[in-house]
């Protein structure tokens, strides 16, 4: 319905930038397009990391999924890859796992399970792929931040035990503990031996030439706790260059491991802006590469989550059209893999039927859209270039003020990043309460609670089972065993040497994740967290 005058009094993206009426040649005139644009698959890397994009191939259609045992978890992988997921397994670990504490913990008595699988075990881990072809599965996948090395361990040991080359399958560790002490709070150790532990896991896998990916910068979950897109490009190309550097500082070459890196994201509800995001991380990337260290013909792999943020327990079906717009600028911003949200995902788990529905999401705009067919199909568009090219800019100068605090570690340290974070969640808050920012079904087109949507159910008696089979899996093993081990693991920690391969043979032998980290615990001690500021 027309109405007299515009209908809001100022049109901004979702971080702030103002938005003209229309946009034309003019707004593009100082873009040098052959050095700033140029072309798919060539640096900067702005239309793309390949010359093809997805003539060659669909983006990964990835589910992250986990609950309860590995036993449980395993029949929703097994449903996933039946339906036609090309994400191979993505495994979401409860939170006690990645807080390295086994279920038996009295903090973790009530989570065991909950919001993903409970691994204590190196039996844990291996009913994880019961029935499931490690060398064709493709990609397997983990959060795995705080405790990457036991992860490597187990998925290393678990191929082993299969006699599966380790080189027939893509393992990606998440790996980043950084971001967890601004953004997720899941961190055990101060941030500068979890860094360590982090790179570790990166250096091991270079010197063994594994095709894997050993680290997944994310800034996602920085994403969904209140950075702008230009705060998480920015705050995340900043967390992987700490990771260059103290790989650098072992004296490891740049070009061994930087080709292994991932970079991870959350697309937002914003449609034109989180592809103008994709767009500039490639560019900034390959420029930091390049001006830093020298290297050059590096394509950025970017790997991308639909967001659960904008996702509504109310009127949870409009959940589908939400995901199905996030998918789409996944698309239009050209990333490598992406893992779907699911519409139910702000009451519980989601279902077997949500899940599918997610899968087919992407299997209609891959196979019956079009929009895959040509490279970068936005390229050129007055107001992507201008977004672009202003994204940008601001991503530079957010890194400018990340190195005169002396990088990422000490902005981490002094409560920088958390601060700003919490400035853009409190933003959003308060432009969602006045109205200001719409959602609808929440602060606008508000219904009556109506019927609820089947939801999934957690079982309280998985985790007396997790427990049961931990006590068991503790009479059975050799505790010498486990103790020398353990006590290797300590030493590798006190003398600075690779976690890698005592972590290994802890497991091996029968350690737990508990065990294990408890003793970095006892060398490192753990994380106090610091008064966030923004200034």
């Amino acid at each position: 319905m027309r109405q007299d005058g515009p209908r809001k009094a100022r049109f901004t993206t979702s971080s702030g930038r103002e938005v003209k009426r229309v946009y034309g040649p003019a707004d593009v005139a100082d873009i040098d397009v052959a050095t700033e644009i140029g072309e798919p698959g060539h640096a900067p890397y702005t239309r793309g990391s390949t010359e093809n994009g997805y003539r060659d191939g669909f983006w990964g259609w990835e589910f992250y999924a986990g609950f309860g045992s590995g036993a449980d978890a395993n029949a929703r992988y097994r449903y996933l890859i039946e339906q036609g997921a090309t994400g191979g397994v993505s495994i979401a670990l409860d939170l006690p796992t990645q807080l390295g504490l086994d279920a038996d913990h009295p903090l973790a008595r009530r989570e065991v399970g909950r919001v993903g699988v409970c691994i204590n075990t190196l039996e844990d881990a291996d009913a994880i792929f019961s029935g499931i072809d490690l060398a064709t599965v493709g990609t397997i996948f983990s959060t795995a931040n705080a405790i990457a090395p036991v992860m490597l361990a187990w998925i290393s040991l678990v191929a082993e035990r299969r006699g599966v080359d380790l080189s027939a399958f893509q393992l990606t560790l998440q790996n980043d503990p950084l971001k967890e002490y601004a953004a997720r709070g899941t961190q055990i150790l101060p941030v500068r031996p979890a860094v360590e532990l982090a790179c570790d896991v990166i250096a091991h896998c270079a010197e063994q030439g594994l095709p894997w990916y050993p680290v997944s910068v994310s800034g996602s979950h920085m994403k969904q706790a209140g950075a702008s897109c230009a705060e998480e490009a920015a705050f995340t190309l900043a967390n992987a260059l700490a990771y260059v550097e103290t790989l650098r500082a072992r004296g490891i070459p740049v070009e061994r491991f930087v080709d292994r890196m991932e970079l991870h994201f959350s697309t937002d509800m914003d449609f034109f802006e989180e592809v103008a995001k994709y767009r500039v991380v490639r560019r900034v990337w390959s420029e930091l590469l390049e001006e830093r260290y020298g290297v050059t013909g590096v394509a950025p792999r970017i790997h991308a989550v639909a967001s659960g943020l904008p996702l509504t327990a109310q009127q949870p079906l409009n959940n589908v059209v939400r995901i199905t717009m996030e998918v789409l600028a996944h698309v239009f911003g050209g990333v490598v893999q992406a893992r779907t949200a699911c519409y139910d995902e702000a009451l519980a788990i989601p279902t077997e039927e949500a899940v599918k529905l997610s899968l087919r999401t992407n299997q209609i705009i891959a196979h019956e859209t079009g929009v895959a067919d040509t490279v970068d199909p936005l390229g050129g568009s007055y107001f992507v270039e201008r977004l672009t090219r202003d994204m940008h800019d601001e991503v530079r100068s957010i890194l400018s003020t990340v190195d005169d605090l002396g990088g990422a570690i000490p902005a981490i340290e002094s409560g920088y990043v958390a601060g700003r974070l919490a400035e853009g969640a409190y933003r959003q808050q308060r432009e969602t309460e006045s109205g200001e920012r719409v959602v609808v079904g929440v602060n606008r087109y508000v219904e009556p609670e109506d019927d609820a949507v089947p939801v999934f159910k957690v079982e309280p008696a998985w985790a007396d089972a997790q427990r049961e089979r931990l006590a068991a899996f503790r009479e059975r093993r050799d505790g010498a065993a486990v103790e020398r081990a353990l006590e290797d693991v300590r030493r590798a920690a006190e003398t600075g040497a690779s976690s890698v391969v005592p972590v290994r043979e802890a497991v091996r032998v029968g350690a737990t994740i508990g065990e294990i980290c408890d003793a970095w615990r006892e060398v490192h001690g753990e994380w106090q967290a610091t008064t966030a500021r923004s200034a």
